[in-house]
């Protein structure tokens, strides 16, 4: 919906613009997978044209082109995928038509585990990243949240986009909240991080209809903690010397954080949303009222810095209590 506000095919107020253009497969039905807390699940009863909280009209693509070639706005393309039959054939046909129509600015593609040469064939058709949407942090949870593929299979998956397309051009989505420990969340994101990959973090988002709709948004300030994980993990920093673990939960040190406060400037990118280079998600977890879990830009996040700094400060004094005690 944000896409379409962006370049006027639909008349809406949007508090910010999204930065990539998102398209998604259309399906009458949806996807055959079985995600639990996805929308477009085939066990879903929720409306198919959401994904998560958001959602996403049916628009002709030739007419979309061309909006997406009359402006700027864009700084990639994104192109999310649904399993349904010939899915990989419409991938093709989707990249073939936007490259012939003269649109040039980067392609990313969200996917679920298909074979070697598929991942080839995208490369050789000029696809920039590439996005895996493994969502959970261990095998238990992605048999709790019935992912359709087994962990083995993603992993392997991954491997393949690896060697195709380069650790730096492979992106890995987790979503905070699905069932994993804090330490499993983090293990997970130290894992990938020291594979070369980027982590695309989410908040898991209850939605109306999906068999998790009854689960709890996962606490603000636990997800303001992934997140400084995440950009620590980035920086190559040794981040297990900032935390303390009790009974699988994880504790910020009170230094690091004294540091985060004092120096908020250079930890302004912990908090804004991650994934490929210019995906910014505009709500995509949260309501336009907030409380915002991934920041679409500085200039928003500044415009709530208050709120932000408040947050940490409860960090703060869960850190000095937990050191204390």
């Amino acid at each position: 919906m944000g896409t379409l506000a962006a370049v006027r095919l639909i008349n809406t107020d949007i508090a910010e613009k999204p930065t990539t253009a998102y398209i998604l497969l259309y399906s009458q039905n949806g996807c055959l997978g079985t995600c639990t807390f996805c929308p477009q699940s085939v066990l879903s009863t929720s409306s198919k044209s959401l994904v998560s909280r958001v959602s996403w009209p049916e628009v002709n693509l030739d007419i979309l082109i061309e909006r997406i070639k009359s402006t700027s706005v864009f700084k990639r393309i994104c192109i999310q995928t649904v399993i349904k039959r010939g899915f990989e054939d419409e991938v093709v046909e989707i990249i073939n038509t936007l490259r012939n129509k003269g649109v040039e600015i980067p392609i990313s593609i969200s996917l679920t585990p298909v074979n070697k040469d598929y991942i080839m064939l995208l490369k050789d058709l000029k696809v920039d990243s590439i996005g895996v949407g493994i969502d959970v942090a261990t095998p238990k949870t992605l048999n709790l949240v019935k992912k359709p593929y087994s962990w083995q299979e993603y992993m392997q998956f991954l491997e393949n986009c690896i060697d195709v397309f380069g650790s730096s051009k492979t992106y890995v989505h987790l979503i905070y909240g699905l069932g994993d420990s804090d330490v499993e969340f983090y293990n997970a994101m130290k894992y990938f991080t020291k594979l070369g990959i980027g982590i695309a973090l989410f908040a898991f988002t209850p939605i109306k209809g999906t068999l998790s709709e009854f689960w709890k948004r996962p606490n603000v300030i636990s997800y303001r903690k992934m997140q400084l994980l995440r950009y620590l993990l980035t920086l190559g920093r040794n981040v297990d010397e900032h935390i303390i673990i009790r009974n699988g939960s994880i504790y910020l040190r009170k230094e690091l954080i004294k540091d985060v406060l004092e120096n908020i400037s250079e930890y302004l990118g912990a908090f804004i949303t991650s994934g490929c280079p210019g995906c910014n998600r505009p709500f995509y977890n949260e309501s336009v009222r907030g409380p915002y879990y991934n920041y679409p830009s500085v200039i928003f996040l500044l415009k709530h810095l208050s709120e932000l700094l408040e947050e940490l400060k409860i960090i703060m004094s869960e850190a000095e209590h937990i050191e204390k005690y």
